[in-house]
């Protein structure tokens, strides 16, 4: 007989490529993936070369963007699910990741499906243009998606700290911005840095210089460094 998980993927994979699938699926069969532990450069590895392998494809191949970027929405989907589960783990928790965590990351996740369909709309139009460089843009584009792999194994890791102390650093940039100074020595519980999203070094966070160039940092109860 037939295994049904795999014949389930194998139907769902056929339709991807015919039909735009629904965040939910997509999520749900990177769940339904093989799941081991990982090292976050191998998750950013992986992710970065099928990126640039379906672009290229999409340029040489010509066709829908459909097919295309529902491949790399699950792609997306495996990556941030492999980073999480890492970061929840060098976090101190135990998987599975809990509710409240897994909706957050979740959302984020959502929304870098929202950026995948902007990019294949970029695409469309730039596959129009004779002589166009589509490998650099191509590995330009990889480069950038495959940067926020890192994020939601920080934004895991942070999670699972969710309910410890954590303290905030100065970094050693020459100016710091007011939040910044403001938070300099503070001990909140993670939670409350993610609720605030000030979150150092993470690109549009809320601190006033939105995390752009921000060397500061977050250390536990022990002295260790939350990286960011």
């Amino acid at each position: 007989m037939t295994d049904l998980k795999q014949a389930l993927k194998s139907a769902v994979n056929y339709a991807a490529t015919r039909t735009p699938l629904p965040p939910d699926i997509i999520m749900g069969l990177s769940a339904l993936r093989n799941v081991k532990a990982a090292e976050i450069s191998d998750i950013s590895a992986t992710y970065h070369d099928a990126i640039t392998q379906i672009l290229i494809d999409y340029f040489e191949g010509g066709g829908s963007v459909v097919g295309p970027s529902n491949a790399m929405k699950r792609a997306c989907s495996d990556a941030f699910n492999d980073a999480s589960d890492a970061g929840w783990v060098d976090g101190g928790a135990e998987l599975p990741i809990d509710g409240d965590a897994l909706k957050q990351i979740n959302a984020r996740t959502q929304e870098e499906f929202g950026n995948i369909d902007s990019l294949f709309q970029q695409a469309k139009d730039l596959r129009k243009q004779g002589g166009f460089d589509y490998f650099s843009w191509a590995t330009a584009r990889a480069d950038g998606y495959t940067s926020t792999v890192l994020y939601i194994y920080n934004m895991a890791a942070l999670l699972a700290k969710k309910n410890q102390m954590l303290e905030w650093h100065l970094g050693n940039a020459e100016d710091h911005c007011s939040t910044c100074e403001k938070l300099d020595g503070q001990a909140h519980r993670a939670s409350w840095y993610i609720s605030h999203d000030y979150i150092p070094r993470k690109p549009g966070a809320a601190m006033d210089c939105h995390g752009y160039n921000c060397q500061c940092w977050l250390t536990d109860r022990d002295g260790n460094e939350v990286t960011l």
